[in-house]
């Protein structure tokens, strides 16, 4: 039962008791009403029911995940262990890597993948490519806006944060900036990093802040930073003091060096860009139930607490990260579509601005 027909189905009710009908009448209706109800009840589970059966009758399904090797084993093992009949394999690589090598099955023909995680650059271009089946995924309902796709081609299952960094015995608790204009002040002068190819980061900072204001930001701080190829080294420059901060570099990479004795410690600056991770079925996936069986799990509180322990941030609302600080007082930023479609323009005015290539 959709919400018009239980709509429809209280009205009826409320108008036979206003027209006098009597008690018994009444009853009845609201006995069939209740009625209704269940029946919809177990139509959602029977469908659920169903969608396992057909899943472990496909009997196999295959992952492309965009994160590390051990993270994506640990995700598939944990849906193994809730379906043992289902023969549940991964293959990761980087995200371009992902995309390449879709393309080129595609191009030959070849519909290996059911589900796939990769970055919200590429995600966007498999939905417009059309390698994305639509999946309305019942746990969808738990992600908040911006962590789902409107047209239900994807939903982000874990969000990398920008933060600043910064080295703790090189800056006083006095210095640590607040805003991002306090990062033009001349104490840092040749004193931040941040990574050589944070595109998406550039593009979705000066939409926040406005173009005018944003490519005025962008053209001053380019005066106070350095380039270095990779977020994970900017973090290991700044715990070695190499850096007094670094921009561009997340969050929970600097709070997993923290238990190590690391000098380092983070604010968010807002508007804090959000680096999602959509996961989404395939068009052409061989095994389509298997795979909508899996969106379920890792969308799933479940699921998502399985991402939790693999120390990073999971989108469900109602699962937090495991230092809840992650998510404290911040107004994520999510990269436009524009910046997405336009993406050589806004890399080419990225190194027109900060050099580098």
């Amino acid at each position: 039962m959709n919400k018009f027909e239980g709509k429809m189905q209280r009205a009826k009710c409320g108008m036979q008791n206003q027209g006098g009908l009597g008690i018994l009448k009444f009853a009845l209706c609201t006995f069939h009403f209740a009625f209704f109800i269940l029946g919809g009840f177990l139509q959602a589970n029977l469908g659920a029911a169903e969608v396992q059966d057909r899943a472990e009758a496909e009997g196999k399904m295959m992952f492309y995940a965009a994160f590390n090797a051990n993270d994506s084993k640990t995700l598939i093992d944990a849906f193994k262990q809730l379906y043992p009949k289902i023969d549940a394999t991964f293959y990761r690589a980087t995200d371009a890597q992902l995309m390449e090598r879709m393309l080129t099955e595609s191009r030959a023909g070849q519909n290996l993948w059911d589900v796939v995680m990769i970055t919200s650059f590429y995600g966007h271009n498999m939905k417009k490519r059309g390698l994305f089946a639509p999946y309305d995924s019942p746990q969808r309902k738990f992600f908040r806006d911006g962590y789902k796709d409107t047209e239900g081609a994807w939903t982000s299952i874990y969000t990398n944060y920008a933060a600043f960094g910064y080295n703790t015995r090189s800056v006083p608790k006095s210095s640590v900036p607040k805003s991002f204009t306090d990062l033009l002040k001349p104490e840092w002068k040749g004193n931040i990093g941040i990574d050589s190819r944070a595109y998406e980061w550039f593009g979705t900072m000066i939409k926040s802040m406005g173009d005018e204001k944003g490519l005025s930001f962008m053209r001053e701080l380019s005066k106070q930073v350095q380039l270095r190829n990779g977020r994970t080294l900017l973090v290991q420059l700044v715990a070695a003091g190499e850096f007094n901060g670094a921009l561009t570099a997340y969050s929970q990479t600097f709070e997993q060096l923290k238990p190590t004795g690391a000098p380092v410690e983070w604010v968010y600056l807002n508007p804090v860009f959000a680096n999602i991770h959509p996961v989404g079925l395939s068009a052409k996936a061989p095994h389509p139930n298997a795979g909508r069986l899996f969106i379920d799990f890792v969308l799933s509180k479940r699921g998502q607490e399985v991402i939790r322990d693999l120390n990073r941030i999971p989108d469900r609302s109602d699962t937090p990260p495991i230092q809840p600080r992650l998510i404290a007082g911040i107004t994520p930023a999510f990269a436009p579509l524009e910046i997405i479609e336009n993406f050589e323009r806004y890399a080419k005015t990225f190194h027109e601005i900060f050099g580098g290539r």
